[in-house]
C-alpha cells in the first residue's frame, strides 16, 4: 500500500493502462491536496503509560500530574527559506560546484539533478518508486527537526551525537530520570555537565527534562522505562513554541546515532512516506567489533503523525504501535511505513552499544532493566574491572557468545569520533 487505500487503487489503474504521465501528475496532485487540507486541532492526549505513578520513596500512588523539574524554559523554532527558487538550485550539502545555472556537480555519496539525495536515501526502492512518480520534492523551508531519547550517562556518545548530525537537527530532548531502571538513586549526570559548561556552545539546542519520581505499576518491570519513553515527547513539545505539522521528530535510544545525510534528506524534501524505520550498522563496545547484521529501529516521523496517531505518546512511535492509515494534512508526506536501509556498510547510522570504557560499563550493568534477560549486574564476576576488559579485548558478549566481527574503526566510526580518536580512545580500540 502508498498513501491511502484510495489513491493506491486509482495509481495501479493509470499504471496497468499505460497513463504513465497520467499516473506521475495524479501523484503529484494528491500530495498537494494533501498538504492543503485543512488543519487538524493538536491532541495533548496524556500517553497511556503516564496514568499513575508509583512513589517508591514513601509508597503511595502520585497525583496523575507530570513531573518534570529542569528546563522549564520554552524553546521558540525558527523555520528559515531554503533557497530554492527553482529546481536547478544546488543542495549545498551535496554540491562540488556549481558549474552553470543548469547543472550541479555532486560530491561522492550524494545525487539528483540538484545533489540533493544522499546514497542511502538513492538506494531505496520506496524512494526510486515515489520519485520516479513525481512526489520527491525540495522544500522551499526545510523542517524543523527534533530528536528525543532518555539519557543515562552516556556523555561520549551524546557529544559525537551533537556534533555529527550538528545542523541538521534543530534541538535535543533529553529525559534523564533520578532513578535508574531498578529504582536506585542516581545523580542527574546529564544536568551537572551542562552547568560545568559541556556542549557549551549547543546549549541553546538543548532541552532537558528531568523526572523526578519512579513509575512502577503492579511490579511490571518495563513501566519505568516505557514511562520515560512516553515522557520524551509529551513533555518535549510542552517546551517548544511555534512547531509545525510538518515538522520531524526523531525517536532515538541514547546509543543510537542516525547519519546526518539522511536527516538532512528528510529535512529539505517532500513526498515520502511515513513512519519511518532506520538501520543502524551495529556496534558493541565501541566502533571496532562490529555485529553480523544491522538492526532497524522505529524512528522518525512528522508532528502530525505524533499528535493525530499516537496522541503525543512517543512510546507507541518506538513500538509502532498500530495506526489509521489516513493521509495527513499539510504534513508534506503519506501513511506508507518506509524502512531507510541505506548502504552496507555505512547503512543509515549508528548502533553502539555498551560503548563506554570499563567505568561506564559497570555503571550501565549497575542500572540496567530488571526483565531484560540475564541482569548480569547481579552477577559479581561480571562487573569486575578486569573481565569486562578482557570481553572488550576478545569481542565477547556477557553471555561468551561467539566473538563479532572486527572491523577498522576509521572506517567505522562517525567522522567526529574518527577526527578526535586519541579523545575516544576506548571507543576507537579495544
Amino acid at each position: 500500500m502508498v498513501m491511502s487505500r484510495r489513491f493506491g487503487r486509482t495509481y495501479t489503474f493509470f499504471c496497468l493502462f499505460g497513463f504513465a504521465s497520467v499516473a506521475i501528475l495524479f501523484g503529484a496532485l494528491h500530495l498537494e491536496r494533501t498538504r492543503k487540507k485543512g488543519t487538524h486541532k493538536n491532541s495533548a492526549k496524556e500517553p497511556v503509560a503516564a496514568r499513575g505513578t508509583f512513589d517508591i520513596e514513601h509508597g503511595k500512588r502520585v497525583p496523575e500530574t507530570k513531573s518534570a523539574t529542569v528546563s522549564s524554559g520554552v524553546a521558540w523554532i525558527q523555520h528559515e527559506d531554503d533557497d530554492v527558487s527553482n529546481r536547478s538550485t544546488c543542495f549545498l550539502e551535496g554540491t562540488v560546484r556549481q558549474r552553470n545555472n543548469l547543472s550541479c556537480i555532486c560530491k561522492k555519496g550524494w545525487n539528483g539533478a540538484d545533489c540533493s539525495i544522499p546514497d542511502a536515501i538513492w538506494s531505496t526502492k520506496a524512494f526510486r518508486y515515489w520519485n520516479s512518480a513525481g512526489l520527491i520534492r525540495r522544500r522551499r523551508k526545510p523542517r524543523a527537526v527534533i530528536n528525543g531519547f532518555i539519557f543515562n550517562h552516556e556523555l561520549d556518545i551524546l557529544e559525537v551525537r551533537i556534533k555529527e548530525l550538528g545542523n541538521a537537527v534543530d534541538y535535543f530532548i533529553i529525559v534523564e530520570s533520578i532513578y535508574t531502571n531498578v529504582g536506585a538513586e542516581k545523580p542527574l549526570y546529564l544536568k551537572s555537565n551542562l552547568s560545568a559548561g559541556f556542549l557549551r556552545e549547543h546549549a541553546h539546542k538543548i532541552i532537558p527534562i528531568a523526572m523526578d519520581f519512579y513509575n512502577y505499576i503492579d511490579g511490571e518491570p518495563w513501566s519505568p522505562e516505557n514511562y520515560l519513553r512516553s515522557s520524551i515527547w509529551y513533555e518535549g513539545q510542552r517546551r517548544l513554541r511555534n512547531i509545525q505539522r510538518d515538522d520531524l521528530f526523531i525517536m532515538s535510544d541514547a546509543d543510537e546515532i542516525p547519519s546526518r545525510e539522511v536527516v538532512l534528506f528528510l529535512k529539505h524534501h517532500d513526498g515520502y512516506g511515513e513512519p519511518i524505520l532506520l538501520r543502524l550498522r551495529w556496534f558493541l563496545y565501541g566502533f571496532f567489533w562490529e555485529n553480523r547484521e544491522p538492526v532497524n529501529v522505529s524512528s522518525v516521523c512528522t508532528v502530525a503523525f505524533m499528535r493525530e496517531k499516537y496522541e503525543n505518546d512517543s512510546l507507541r512511535l518506538r513500538t509502532l504501535n498500530p495506526y489509521t492509515d489516513e493521509d495527513l494534512p499539510e504534513a508534506g508526506t503519506f501513511i506508507d511505513m518506509w524502512t531507510i536501509e541505506g548502504t552496507p556498510p555505512r547503512y543509515a547510522g549508528w548502533h553502539c552499544s555498551w560503548c563506554f570504557d570499563a567505568h561506564g560499563i559497570q555503571v550501565k550493568l549497575a542500572s540496567a532493566q530488571r526483565d531484560d534477560g540475564v541482569r548480569w549486574g547481579d552477577i559479581a564476576e561480571k562487573t569486575d574491572i578486569a573481565y569486562i576488559n578482557s570481553l572488550r579485548r576478545r569481542g565477547q558478549y556477557f553471555d561468551e557468545s561467539t566473538p563479532l566481527n572486527h572491523c577498522d574503526p576509521y572506517e567505522a566510526a562517525p567522522a567526529y569520533v574518527a577526527k578526535h580518536a586519541q579523545r575516544f580512545r576506548h571507543l576507537m580500540q579495544p
